[in-house]
């Protein structure tokens, strides 16, 4: 059962950062206008999102988010046993998935980016995408896991528009992102302001969680 999950968390985390780095990649080939290129991430990730989730949440749960892992266990879903082996998938496969893209579309396989994403209003937009993920989890998990891939698919979706941190929301993904000098990437100064206003924003979230979805005080 640790291999399966072990194995589902990294082809899961690999193919989201390939997603998500490879559209941003393509849509800088293809066009110069940003809006266009941000459109072209959006519906790849949201599209992304759901079949990765709908193929493995029978496996691992679908995670593939170092935040929704440790909220899982708190709330008694995920095994202390099996937490080192959702982590190292996690970053891992993100690791593995920005390589990937960056060597199909013949970048250096490792790159440091110098995309610059500072503020306190995007530390902020971060702490409200990931509480709204974590959130947007909780509310629909009940309903099974093809509404769960619906909704996390369209709300990472929203996220890249209505935040101006673009909505990463896993701790995972931006630490991959940081080696990508492409539109996706993120400077590696701003990277630890993004973990921890993820990390931040799924605590808030997940003592809201318990009074509203699993009656805990």
């Amino acid at each position: 059962m640790r291999n399966k999950i072990f194995l589902a968390e990294f082809i899961g985390c690999a193919f989201l950062v390939m997603i998500i780095v490879g559209s941003g990649i393509m849509a800088e080939n293809l066009t110069n206008d940003t809006a266009l290129m941000l459109i072209a991430n959006t519906l790849a990730t949201g599209a992304g999102l759901f079949v990765l989730i709908a193929s493995l949440a029978d496996v691992s749960g679908a995670h593939f988010n170092p935040v929704v892992t440790t909220c899982m266990f708190f709330a008694g879903k995920t095994k202390r046993k099996d937490l080192i082996n959702y982590y190292t998938a996690q970053i891992l496969g993100c690791m593995l998935g920005v390589m990937l893209a960056n060597f199909m579309f013949d970048q250096s396989i490792i790159e440091l980016s110098r995309k610059m994403r500072p503020g306190i209003n995007i530390f902020t937009a971060e702490i409200i995408a990931t509480f709204g993920l974590i959130f947007i989890i909780f509310g629909t998990i009940k309903s099974g896991k093809i509404v769960v891939a619906s909704s996390v698919g369209a709300f990472i979706s929203a996220g890249y528009w209505f935040t101006s941190s673009t909505s990463f929301a896993n701790p995972a993904v931006a630490i991959a992102r940081t080696f990508t000098d492409t539109f996706t990437g993120i400077n590696f100064i701003n990277t630890p302001s993004y973990i921890l206003a993820e990390v931040l924003g799924g605590y808030i979230a997940y003592k809201i969680v318990r009074i509203l979805f699993l009656n805990k005080r």
